[in-house]
């Protein structure tokens, strides 16, 4: 039977595993935070420039 499966305390490194686990998570978090943001800010600009050239077209329509 494995030595780890004996022992009634766990291992002494448990808080460090956890610790890095934890600080993953909150990168992941964190980066997919910025990401939504981009994309969200990207996404209005696109808007933007799709309604400007609809209007610049329709302003050439108009014009001819």
């Amino acid at each position: 039977m494995p030595l780890i499966l004996l022992q009634t305390q766990p291992p002494a490194n448990m808080g460090f595993l956890f610790a890095a686990f934890a600080i993953t998570w909150l990168v992941f978090f964190v980066y997919a935070f910025f990401v939504s943001r981009r994309r969200q800010e990207l996404e209005r600009e696109v808007r933007d420039l799709q309604q400007g050239l609809e209007r610049d077209e329709g302003d050439a329509d108009t014009g001819d």
